[in-house]
C-alpha cells in the first residue's frame, strides 16, 4: 500500500492540568488526576489555548503576562483519541458516556489493513514531555526541535488508540550546576556586569527558545506544548520515516548504495561510472542524494524508486534511477544519489529562478507491491563561503540581509499565512538573505518552504545565543542533548536549497566553548558537508553596537570596516495603532514593552523640528516652552513622536547599508537588527508584530533593491546657507547584467541641479562621479533618480535637514570594546 498521512491538527485535542512533578519521576501516569478536561488546539501553546477559553488575561497588554505566570508553576497533559473506523458504536458511546469525547477517526478500514503500520510523528514539543499510548508510556523527551516517532500499530489493532502527552511546567526546566571555579566568577563578575543576561543564565542549561526567558525585545514567557505539526502516518511493513537531500554541482560523484548490511562508497572524478542502480557520466554535474530512514517490519529485499520532477516550473524530468536494498528488521540508514544532467538550478530571487525539483521516493516489493512513498521538494545549487564572499552557482553574492527573530513569543500558534505575510514583505523589501538568530527557532516546514519559493537565503543558526561573561555546559549529557537536538535540525532541514550557512549561534565566546563548538561542528559536518559552518556570530563579521548601545554618533558607521556586518540599528516606535494594543496609555509605559527612553530621546530629538516635540525623561514636552503634553493633545503629540523615532531609524540604517554596499568586493553583505518582532514592542524591528511598517521598511526599498545610486558625504553635519555640498557619487549593481546609457537625475528639494549620464557594469560598485553645489538655504532634502531607456529604475533620497555634533561618551565606548572583547 502507498502511504496516507492524516493531520492530527484536525484531531478534537483536550488539556488539563495537574500538580507538578520531577522530569525524573518515573512513575508520572498521572492522567486521571485531571479535574477539567478543556478544548485544545494543536499546534498551539498551554497559555494560547487558556486565553481563546478565556482563563487568562491577554499576555501581549501591558505587563499582564505575569498574571499568568501561574502556568509554568504546574503540569499539563494533551490528550486525543484515534479510532480505527470499525470501532463499534456501544464502545464510542461508552466512552463519551464517561466524559471523553477524544475521537479522531480513521476515515476507511482499507487505509489500515493486516500488513500496515501506523507511525505519530510529533513535529516539535516544548519543552519536557513523556508520551503514552494507552495509558504506557513510550518515550520521554527533552527538547524543543527534535522529531519523535512513535509506533503505533499494535495500540490501533486492539482498538482506540488513547494519544496523551504530559507536559512538565517551565518551572521544572534545567538549570544550571556551577563547579567551585564558575561560581567565584559568578559572584566576582555579576557587580561589574548589571545584566539581564547574567553570567550562568539557567536558560543555558537548554536547548529552548532563548527569547522564551526574557529579552530585549520579548517578555519572559517560557512556553510549554504541542508547538509544531502533528501527523499519523499508515505504511506498508516498510515504512519511510525520515527522508531529506542535499544537492549541489560537482566534479567528484559520490555514490553509495547498500549491500546486505553493508554500504559500498564508489567514487568517479571525470569519468563514466555504470551499476546496477545508475548511470552517471559527469562533468561538474548536479547530483541530488536522497537520506532515507527506514524501518522494517523483518528483514526484506524491496525496491526503491525515485523519480525527479519540476515542481515549480515546466522542464524535463529524470529518472527512474532504481536501487535494490537488503534491509534489516528494525531502522536503517540509506543514501541514494541521482545524476540529473542540465537540471535547472535553484537561485536567489535577484539572480534569477527558484527552480524546485520533487523527489518521489517509491518503495516496493519484489513483486511490485507498494510499501510506501514519499515526496519530497528541493532544489539544485551550490554555495561557498570565502573571506565573507558567498558565492551562489559560481558568481559572488552580495547579501543584503534581515534579521529574522521568532515572529510570536507563542510560536505553536504561528501558521503559514503568517509566515506567507512576512516572508513576502521581506522579499519585497530588497532582501535576499534571512539570518535566523540563535536566541530564536528552528522555524516551522512552513517558513523554510516558503524561502524555497521566494528565492530567499537563509543563514541559520542553532538555539544558543548571549553568553558574554560565561561559558555554556560542556559535560557528557549536555553535549549529547545538543548532538541530538541539533542534529534534528540539520537532518530536518537539509534539503531546502534556501539555506546557505550553519551558525553556532550568536554572541559568545569562542574561546570559552569549545566543547560545544567542536560538537555543533562535528554534528553539522556528519549529516550536512554540502554548507559553510560558522562557528559563532560575530566570528570574522561584526555586530556594531558603538550606535545604539554605545551612543555614537549615526555618522560613526561611515568609518565601518568589516567584511560583513550582521547586527546593527535603532529602536523606533511603532505604529500608533500598535501602542494602543500594547499599552493601557500609549503615552506611559513604554519601557514595559522594552522601550530605552534615553537612546530613543538621544536619537529622536536629532530630529525634532522647532516648536515640536521631543522626550526629555520619558515625558514629551514643547521644546520651546516646556510644557509637558496635555491629555487633549496627546495622540496629536505621539505622532510627531513617532515620526522622529523612525526617522532616526531610517537614517541610521540608510547610512551603514550604504556604507556596506559601496564597499562590494571588500565586504560580503550587510543584515540589518532587526526584520520583525515576537509581541508588539518599542524595539528595533522594522515591521511591528501587527505587520505594520515603520519608516526604515518603506524606504529599504531603495537600499536593498539590486541597483542602488548612493551619495558618499558627511552625515551628520549642519548645512546652512552658502556652504559647498560635496558627495561622491556610487553606483551600485549586485546584478549580472550591464546596464549602458543611464541618466541620473539629482534634486535639491524641488531643483534639479545634476544630470549625469553613466554606465553600470554588473556585479560592480563604482564610484562614477562627484556633485558639488553651492547651497542658497539650508538644505531639506537631496534626491536621485536612475532612468534608463525611458522608464526609473531605482531611486534614492537624502534627509539633510539633521546633524549631529555630538561624540561617543569615553565610557561608553570603553564598554563597547569590552563587550567586543569578551566575544573573541
Amino acid at each position: 500500500m502507498s502511504r496516507y498521512t492524516l493531520n492530527l491538527g484536525n484531531a478534537n485535542w483536550y488539556f488539563g492540568q495537574v500538580p507538578c512533578r520531577a522530569f525524573t519521576d518515573p512513575n508520572s501516569y498521572d492522567l486521571p488526576a485531571v479535574a477539567e478536561w478543556l478544548p485544545a488546539t494543536v499546534p498551539g501553546n498551554v497559555r494560547t489555548d487558556l486565553l481563546a477559553l478565556g482563563r487568562i488575561s491577554d499576555p501581549f497588554l501591558g505587563e499582564q503576562y505575569k498574571e499568568s505566570l501561574w502556568v509554568e508553576d504546574v503540569d499539563w497533559w494533551y490528550r486525543c483519541v484515534i479510532e480505527p473506523p470499525n470501532e463499534n458504536d456501544t464502545m464510542r458511546r461508552r466512552r463519551e458516556g464517561a466524559g471523553i469525547s477524544l475521537s479522531f477517526i480513521l476515515p476507511s478500514s482499507s487505509l489500515f489493513s493486516q500488513e500496515s503500520r501506523a507511525f505519530l510523528i510529533f513535529a516539535g514539543i516544548d519543552y519536557l514531555s513523556a508520551i503514552f499510548v494507552n495509558g504506557r508510556e513510550v518515550t520521554r523527551h527533552e527538547g524543543m526541535f527534535s522529531r519523535q516517532i512513535i509506533e503505533i500499530t499494535a495500540a490501533l489493532r486492539e482498538g482506540p488508540a488513547d494519544i496523551a502527552v504530559r507536559l512538565w511546567g517551565s518551572s521544572a526546566l534545567p538549570r544550571r550546576k556551577l563547579n567551585w571555579q564558575q561560581r567565584l566568577w559568578q559572584k566576582i563578575a555579576a557587580p561589574l556586569y548589571r545584566s539581564w543576561i547574567g553570567i550562568y543564565p539557567d536558560r543555558s542549561a537548554t536547548l529552548k527558545c532563548q527569547m522564551s526567558f526574557g529579552w530585549d525585545f520579548a517578555p519572559p514567557i517560557r512556553t510549554m506544548g504541542i508547538w509544531d505539526e502533528v501527523s499519523l502516518i499508515i505504511t506498508g511493513p516498510v515504512a519511510i520515516l525520515e527522508v531529506s537531500a542535499s544537492s549541489y554541482q560537482s566534479p567528484v560523484i559520490s555514490h553509495q548504495l547498500s549491500v546486505g548490511s553493508q554500504h559500498l562508497s564508489l567514487v568517479t572524478d571525470h569519468c563514466s561510472l555504470t551499476t546496477d542502480h545508475c548511470s552517471l557520466t559527469t562533468d561538474h554535474c548536479p547530483l541530488i542524494t536522497v537520506h532515507c530512514s527506514l524501518d522494517a517490519d523483518q528483514p526484506r529485499h524491496v525496491a526503491a524508486t525515485i523519480r525527479v520532477a519540476p515542481a515549480n516550473f515546466t522542464g524535463p524530468e529524470f529518472g527512474p534511477f532504481d536501487f535494490s536494498l537488503d534491509l534489516p528488521a528494525g531502522p536503517s540508514e540509506h543514501r541514494l544519489t541521482c545524476h540529473l544532467p542540465e537540471a535547472a538550478l535553484w537561485q536567489p530571487w535577484d539572480r534569477g529562478q527558484p527552480h524546485l525539483y520533487k523527489a518521489q521516493i517509491t518503495l516496493t516489493q519484489p513483486d511490485g507491491e507498494p510499501l510506501d512513498e514519499v515526496t519530497l521538494r528541493t532544489g539544485i545549487r551550490s554555495i561557498e563561503l570565502r573571506d565573507w564572499q558567498f558565492t551562489i552557482n559560481g558568481p559572488p553574492e552580495f547579501m543584503r540581509g534581515l534579521n529574522w527573530v521568532p515572529a510570536d513569543s507563542f510560536p505553536g500558534r504561528l501558521r503559514p499565512g503568517h509566515y506567507a505575510r512576512l516572508l513576502k514583505m521581506a522579499r519585497e523589501s530588497g532582501a535576499n538573505l534571512l539570518r535566523v538568530w540563535g536566541g530564536g527557532l528552528r522555524e516551522k516546514r512552513a517558513f523554510y518552504d516558503l524561502c524555497d519559493e521566494l528565492g530567499l537565503l537563509v543563514w541559520q543558526e542553532f538555539p544558543f545565543a548571549c553568553m558574554f561573561l560565561g561559558s555554556y555546559p560542556s559535560d557528557p549529557a549536555f553535549l549529547a542533548l545538543v548532538e541530538a537536538e541539533c542534529g534534528s535540525i540539520v537532518r530536518q532541514l537539509r534539503h531546502h536549497p534556501a539555506l546557505a550557512l550553519w551558525c553556532g549561534g550568536n554572541e559568545f565566546g569562542y574561546s570559552r566553548n569549545h566543547p560545544l563548538l567542536d560538537t555543533l561542528a562535528a554534528t553539522v559536518q556528519q549529516h550536512d558537508s554540502t554548507r559553510p559552518f560558522l562557528p559563532v556570530s560575530p566570528r570574522g563579521d561584526v555586530h556594531n553596537w558603538d550606535v545604539w548601545h554605545g551612543l555614537a554618533p549615526l555618522q560613526t558607521y561611515q568609518a565601518e570596516t568589516t567584511p560583513f556586518l550582521s547586527e546593527f540599528g535603532l529602536q523606533a516606535l511603532p505604529h500608533l495603532d500598535t501602542l494602543q494594543a500594547a499599552l493601557p496609555d500609549p503615552t506611559t509605559g513604554w519601557s514595559t514593552h522594552h522601550a530605552d527612553e534615553r537612546k530613543l530621546e538621544r536619537y529622536g530629538n536629532l530630529f525634532a523640528l522647532p516648536d515640536t516635540l521631543q522626550l526629555v525623561c520619558g515625558a514629551w514636552c514643547v521644546v520651546r516652552n516646556k510644557i509637558h503634553v496635555s491629555r487633549t493633545t496627546h495622540h496629536a503629540n505621539l505622532q510627531s513622536l513617532i515620526s522622529q523615532s523612525q526617522r532616526a531609524q531610517a537614517t541610521a540604517l540608510q547610512t551603514a547599508i550604504e556604507r556596506m554596499r559601496r564597499r562590494k568586493g571588500q565586504a560580503g553583505g550587510v543584515c540589518l537588527w532587526q526584520f520583525n518582532e515576537p509581541w508588539p514592542a518599542i524595539s528595533w524591528a522594522i515591521v511591528d508584530y501587527f505587520g505594520r511598517p515603520k519608516l526604515a521598511y518603506e524606504r529599504l526599498r531603495d537600499w536593498y533593491a539590486p541597483l542602488l545610486i548612493s551619495l558618499n558625504f558627511p552625515v551628520g553635519r549642519r548645512w546652512q546657507a552658502g556652504d559647498s555640498f560635496e558627495a561622491d557619487i556610487w553606483a551600485v549593481n549586485d546584478t549580472l547584467q550591464a546596464l549602458a546609457d543611464c541618466e541620473l537625475q539629482v534634486c535639491l528639494d524641488e531643483t534639479l541641479i545634476q544630470i549625469l549620464r553613466l554606465d553600470m557594469p554588473p556585479d560592480s560598485s563604482i564610484c562614477i562621479g562627484r556633485l558639488t553645489h553651492r547651497l542658497v538655504q539650508p538644505p531639506g532634502q537631496i534626491s536621485l533618480g536612475l532612468v534608463h531607456e525611458g522608464e526609473l529604475i531605482t531611486q534614492n533620497r537624502y534627509d539633510l535637514s539633521w546633524f549631529d555634533e555630538s561624540r561617543q561618551p569615553i565610557l561608553a565606548r570603553f564598554r563597547r570594546w569590552v563587550a567586543d572583547w569578551v566575544l573573541r
